[in-house]
Parts: structure tokens; sequence; C-alpha cells
């Protein structure tokens, strides 16, 4: 073997050396995690703290309701980047104990004190202890190793003393190994599999392999797996503000040693920066630990911070889009519904939803991440191009009205939309005052399916089983009696219904029951889905209000959805209730259209179309109301009369219609026995006029002609009206007066 391959030879043995080494994890990267114990019965109290010591915890001394105890200055066992406190204690009603921590590097420079919470994350049901937020040192002060804490007692009205038996301080470096910016660069090496079967992208992500370089990170055993049906949104509750690579192996070595879950509980976590961790190791589907029993199905993803009073900056939000949206599409997860799927909840839940959604009784993912669910869901939706068939009507929205009444809104923004209403039933209608209205915007005729979502929320009651829902719908009404207790979390179909287009359909909701008192009512949106198009026929023509001058007419009407159509049934009336038909044809298909003859004149007829659904219903069109007047007006002039003191010969005529009524005259004369008739009043409205005569000595002859209101003009007289020599004789004046024909 020559000198050049042997130098390869172990420098490729070097390599692989290096890389397993890297894989197992060097003693040096190991998480340091430690914990110290205090006991009431360690401390000396000073005079004025209000405390005592009861056995091994601090409680309020007697005839005190308050109480303040600060520690001396602990060193702890090592730096530390992050500390979580944990405590036991007895919390009789009206009673509260808060702990307060800060931390520093030599005593003189301290952070600010930071009221612990518990958190609801790390804190599971059966235990015993309260688990505090993780508290984690800013990434330019890398560690700290001096802390305080102070306990705050206070007994409000209870009459039980609250008692602080223990406080734990978990102390935890986990600064050994990359920072997140090597991570980075790191990870650009790795060959990732972003896609899923040209499905949408996996984001890129830092693998557990990168961060986890303590050599706990690797195991096999206990690792579960089921399919995801709901994405669950949390906050670690943790500063934001040191390394993110630290602060998820700080999480990592919490959860894994002192809770005792043998891992991180979150399936992924996210920096502020947008960046992707890995979190419980398995990959795709792996059962983490994070929602108790919602566990199994869910996948979560954490962001790292509180967002309790700031929003999530965007990036952070724009990965978990990615996230989220990655694992919609490849589990088909449809991010607007929800289910009962979850094998180990017996409740519905969201598709999509934040940790508080799961029980109701934590903040998590804090006020302003959970706020901007909505948000996130339509995005997702966006990016995997999934289109609810649904149309949403939200409770919030101009198409919901409310009683002026007491209403409440849940704890922790619960609801569809992060917001829902309720109240409390009654059975006595003197008592019952909250009532909702639901009145949607249809776009088009047809049959819908509704349903309302009963959110699963916490008000310390359960909910009624006698929701009396009254729809109004194409000119019906129904009555529905829901049980929304045997529906909480879901969305709760109420039927079908035929809805017309517009603003008319109405969903209204009361507080009455005949079946409790006292039970929580939900008003939250409704949902819409057609579930079939319906026929309808629009009139068109004659159009309403309109007058017929010809007996042969032509009606036209449009049928939407003619698909739809079995049977088309024309009708004409003379009252709009129909109850004197006279004339009626049927069709066994879709008809737009049918000519009629009328053998004589009405003043009101009322049109209809009334079609059969190939379903079953019958649907009809709006009554259209017209007339016919085929007949001509007749007129006449009826006087005339010479007026000697003007030289004027004053013209009076009359005419008569039946049905439009008479609208203008035309007056016409001539020289008697002469060509052509002259025009002296044209489409006049007056029924008198002045005529002076070109000639005294010639005798003039006058007729009229009447045209009605829809233009029938009467035909022309053949022969005169009336004329001079008929006239009438006045020698003085006398008062005439000028009349006009009624509009």
């Amino acid at each position: 073997m020559n000198l050049r391959k042997l130098l390869l030879l172990v420098f490729f043995i070097i390599l692989q050396l290096s890389l397993a080494a890297a894989k197992a994890g060097s003693s040096q990267d190991r998480v340091l995690i430690e914990e110290l114990v205090f006991k009431g019965s360690q401390s000396v109290l000073p005079d004025g703290t209000g405390l005592r010591v009861q056995g091994d915890g601090l409680t309020l001394d007697d005839g005190h309701h308050h109480g303040e105890y600060t520690s001396p200055i602990i060193d702890a066992p090592f730096s530390f980047n992050a500390v979580v406190p944990q405590w036991f204690a007895e919390l009789p009603e009206f009673t509260s104990i808060k702990i307060y921590l800060r931390t520093g590097q030599d005593g003189r420079v301290w952070d600010d004190w930071q009221e612990v919470q518990p958190s609801s994350d790390w804190t599971l049901d059966d235990d015993e202890e309260i688990i505090g937020d993780m508290l984690v040192v800013s990434a330019m002060d890398g560690t700290h190793s001096l802390v305080q804490f102070r306990a705050v007692i206070d007994n409000y009205a209870g009459v039980a003393k609250p008692i602080l038996d223990e406080l734990r301080l978990v102390f935890i470096d986990s600064t050994a190994g990359p920072t997140t910016e090597e991570m980075l660069a790191q990870q650009q090496g790795v060959q990732q599999n972003t896609t899923v079967a040209d499905g949408y992208p996996k984001p890129p992500v830092i693998s557990r392999d990168i961060w986890c370089t303590d050599p706990r990170c690797d195991y096999t055993d206990g690792l579960e797996y089921h399919s995801v049906t709901h994405l669950i949104l949390h906050h670690t509750v943790t500063s934001s503000s040191g390394d993110s690579a630290a602060t998820v192996r700080a999480i990592w070595a919490f959860h894994t040693d002192t809770r005792g879950w043998g891992d991180i509980g979150y399936n992924f976590l996210i920096d502020t920066a947008g960046i992707i961790f890995e979190g419980h190791l398995g990959g795709d589907d792996v059962v983490g630990t994070h929602a108790g029993n919602a566990n199994t199905g869910s996948m979560a993803a954490a962001l790292i911070g509180d967002f309790s009073y700031q929003d999530p900056p965007q990036p952070m939000i724009d990965s978990a889009v990615e996230l989220f949206s990655w694992k919609a599409d490849q589990r088909n997860i449809d991010v607007f519904d929800a289910s009962a799927a979850l094998p180990n909840v017996a409740w519905g839940l969201p598709h999509m939803m934040g940790h508080r959604d799961v029980f109701g009784t934590t903040q998590c993912p804090g006020d302003h991440a959970h706020s901007l669910l909505p948000a996130i869901r339509d995005q997702v939706a966006e990016k995997v191009g999934l289109v609810s068939p649904y149309q949403y009507v939200d409770e919030l929205s101009g198409a919901f009205i409310r009683s002026n009444a007491n209403w409440y809104t849940p704890i922790y923004q619960c609801g569809h939309n992060t917001h829902a209403w309720y109240t409390w039933s009654t059975t006595d209608p003197s008592q019952a005052v909250n009532w909702g209205e639901w009145r949607p915007e249809i776009s088009a005729d047809g049959r819908y399916r509704i349903d309302a979502h009963i959110p699963y929320c916490n008000t310390g009651r359960s909910e009624t089983a006698g929701a009396v829902y009254t729809i109004t719908h194409a000119g019906e009404t129904t009555e529905v009696t829901a049980d929304q207790n045997q529906n909480v979390g879901l969305w709760m179909t109420l039927g079908e219904f035929d809805l017309h287009a517009g603003n008319s359909n109405v969903i209204h909701l009361s507080d009455l029951t005949t079946t409790d008192d006292g039970l929580g009512i939900w008003f939250d949106s409704l949902r819409l889905l057609q579930v079939q198009a319906i026929p309808a026929a629009t009139n068109q023509m004659p159009d309403d209000g309109s007058w017929l001058n010809d007996r042969q007419v032509a009606f036209e009407w449009y049928i939407a959805n003619p698909e739809e159509v079995a049977a088309t049934e024309f009708q004409i009336a003379t009252d709009d209730q129909f109850q004197n038909i006279i004339s009626s044809k049927e069709w066994p298909s879709a008809v737009e259209s049918v000519p009629h003859t009328f053998n004589k004149d009405y003043g009101a007829l009322f049109w209809r179309v009334i079609l059969t659904a190939k379903s079953g219903g019958e649907y009809a069109s709006t009554t259209t109301r017209f007339g016919i007047d085929s007949e001509p007006p007749v007129s006449q002039i009826s006087s005339l009369a010479w007026l000697a003191w003007i030289q004027r010969y004053r013209l009076t005529w009359q005419g008569q219609d039946n049905l439009t009524g008479l609208a203008t005259y035309t007056i016409e004369y001539r020289p008697v026995g002469q060509e052509p008739w002259i025009p002296l009043l044209k489409d006049a409205d007056q029924i008198s006029v002045l005529f002076a005569p070109d000639d005294t000595n010639l005798t003039y002859e006058f007729r009229s002609q009447a045209v009605d209101q829809i233009g029938n003009t009467e035909p022309v007289h053949e022969t005169a009206d009336i004329d001079t020599q008929q006239a009438s004789f006045y020698s003085h004046a006398i008062i005439l007066p000028v009349i006009r024909t009624e509009e």
C-alpha cells in the first residue's frame, strides 16, 4: 500500500470516528440539570413578613391576610441559562400563592423580578406539584449563577390558610453544543426530504441529530405512532431572548429528566426568526407529550416565547403556516372542520386549534397567538388549495343580531373564530330574554344543510339538551330541537332546508327550553352547505303592473336549475290567490314560455309558474299582475256655442274608456264639404277650446279622436260630430270653465 492510499485510509477512519462521536455526543455536550429544594423550616423569618413556619411550609401568621418572604441570594450548583420553579402548595378557596424570581451574574446586577405563572403546558391534571414557567437567561449574558425567589401569600376571604409546602428550583445549563447559527450551517449540509409524493413540501427543519447533542437524545423504546388528524398550536411560555438552540435543549432536558416524559413534549418548536426545530424523537406522526389525552392523533407546534401580551413575529407565524400546511396536505386535514377523531378525547375538537381549545383550562398559546388562528387557518387552506364548500355566518358579523340582554363570552377566546356568545337555559317564558338570529346572505335558491358550531369551552356547567332553533325558509317555518350537550366541539346539523336567495331566511335561537334550567346555550358560527340546487322560476313577460293592448299574449319566464325540474305548471287567474283560475297548462319538463289568446279584455289578471322538483318539492314564482285593454276609447264633441262678444265658438267634448282611461284628444275642423281636415288641437288633455273662424260667413264642421293610456286610438270619425249651424248663440259674457281630462 503506497503512502497516498495509507493517508486516505487514515483520513477516512478519522472522519468516521468523528462523525460517530458527533452522533453519540461527548460528555461536554451533555445538558446539566440539578434542583435545589427550599422548605420553610430551613429559613429564619424576620419580623414583618406576616408569615410563620408550619411544619416544613410557610403560611400566614395569625391575624394576617398578606405575607411576603424574600430568600437570601442563592448560589446555583452551576452556571445556568434556564431555571424552572416547581412548588407544592395547599390553596383553599379565596387564597393565592405567587412566586417571583430574579437571576444575576455577580450579585450587583440583577434581571428584573418576574412573576412565575403556573405552566398549563407542563403541569398535568394528576400532578401534585405546580410547574412554573421556565425563565431563560438572555443570549447576551449567556449564563447566570445567582438566584433569588420571593413568595407572596394572600388570604382574601377564606376560612383556611394557604400553605407553601415546598419550592424546588430546577437549574439547567444547555449552552454546551452548537448555537443556532452553527446548526443552520450544519443543516445546510444535510439532505432533507421536504416533499411528500407531489404534496405540499415540508419546510426546512433543524433535526434532532443536530440540536440534541446529549447522548440521551437517542433511544428506541417507548415510541408510539398515530396518524395525525388535529394540529395544535402552543407557546413554550419562556423568554425568547435566549439562544434558540440552547432554549430547545433546556426544554428537552426539563421534559425528559424532571417531568419524566422521556423526551421533549412538542413535535416541533419555532423560534422568533422562523427557524423550526424537530421536537420529539420519531419523525412523522409520533405521539408527543403536550396536550394530555389529545396527544394521540395530534401534532404540536410550539412557538418559543410567551405570547400572552405580545404578537408572535411574522417569520414565526409564516413558519407555523408552512408546517401546518405540510401536515394538513399530507394527512388530508380539513382545517375548517372539527371532529371527535382523537381516540382518547370524548368530545369534538377543531382540526386546527390552540392548546387552550383542548380542555379550556389553559391560556396556551397566549391570547395574541391564539387570536391569529383564524388567519393561520385561512393561509393554510390557501396554500394547500383547500376551498371550503360551506358558507360561514359568524356571530360577530352583521348577519347576526341579538337581544339587549345579559350575555357571556367564554374565557380564553373559545369559539369557532376564537369567540362565541352564550347564556343559560330557562323553562320559564317570563325569564327568556336572550335570543339571537342569523340572517345569512344566500346567493342562489337551493336546498341547504345548516350546521351550528357548539364550542367545547370551560364554563363550569354542561350544555342544554333542548336548544330550540326556529328556521324561517322559503316561506315556511320549521322548529328544530337540538342537543348541544351531545355535540360539544362539533358542527351540529340542524337539517336540510329550501332557502331563497337573499337574506330573508332566518335561524332563530333563544334561551327558552323545555328540558333544563341553568345550562349553557351557545350562539356561535353557523355554516351552510348547498346539497341540492332547487329550480326557481322568475317571471319576465308580461311584467308586473303592465297593460297590454293585444289579447294574444306571449308569456315568458326564466328557470334556474332547469335540470332539477320534473314538471312545469302555468296559471292565469283573476285574483292573486288563484281561486279563480281561467287558464292552466302543465308540461312534464322545464318550459319557459307559452302563448295564450284571451277572448275579452281584463282590468286585472295574475299569472305565475309552479315548478315541481325532481326531489318532490313545489316552487312557485312570484305573482305578476297585468291587464288587457285592446278596445279603443270613444269620444264626441258634445256642444258648440257662439260667443258674440268675442266672435269665437266654444267647443266642448267628452270621451270614455272602460279600462286604462283616456289620455289625449285630437280635434279637427274644416269648412263643410272641403278637404282636408285641419288640426285644431293635437294630443291635448283638455275637453274644451275656443275657435275663431277665418270667415264668419262659412259653415264649419268638427270631429274628435281619443287615445287611451296605453295608446289605443279611436278610429277616425267618417262624418263630423257637429257644425256651426248647430251652435248655440250667446250675446253676453258667461263664465265657462276650461276642463281637463283626469290623468
